[in-house]
């Protein structure tokens, strides 16, 4: 029998296979110039949208899923663990892969390849921007173009953060 469940364990969020992630709050670092990792300054609390029901949303109440308290601005990076066996772990921003920098899809692609490969990948610090570039995950209102969704897209429909996660069996691997 395959988890196919979705768990908040603590602060982490255990995804189906046994992968799970946390999501790091940091400094927020200038657009311009090349900066090492920033350091984590602890974990985002991870909380389920339907247990605040009266006060979300009525679109988070008809998506489900979980929900970060975040300010406006404020930057954080994603962190991998919990599995042994080869997982690909799709991450979306506003339903824009964040590996590729291109709109989502749900299913794996190589070229231009749209997963992490865990266990190997410990972290996400940001948004493929091309030419070898990361941008930082940023907490930014929709409406005013200055999501990754709106500008890959031209449209500000999703927000958020998706993630997909892929066990691999001898078909995927071979």
């Amino acid at each position: 029998m395959t988890d196919t469940s979705v768990r908040i364990d603590g602060n982490r969020l255990s995804l189906p296979g046994g992968a799970t992630v946390r999501f790091i709050r940091t400094l927020r670092l200038p657009e311009t110039g090349t900066h090492p990792l920033p350091p984590g300054l602890g974990e985002f609390p991870v909380r389920r949208v339907a247990d605040y029901a009266a006060r979300v949303p009525e679109a988070w109440r008809a998506r489900g899923g979980v929900m970060l308290p975040v300010y406006l601005r404020e930057a954080m990076w994603l962190s991998f663990a919990g599995t042994r066996e080869p997982a690909a772990l799709q991450v979306g921003v506003g339903k824009v892969c964040a590996v590729s920098g291109r709109p989502w899809s749900d299913r794996l692609s190589r070229d231009p390849q749209n997963y992490v490969v865990l266990p190997r990948q410990p972290w996400l610090d940001g948004i493929n921007s091309g030419t070898g570039t990361v941008r930082q995950f940023v907490a930014v209102p929709l409406g005013m173009g200055a999501s990754v969704e709106g500008q890959v897209t031209g449209e500000e429909v999703w927000g958020g953060v998706q993630l997909q996660a892929f066990t691999l069996n001898d078909t995927e691997l071979a």
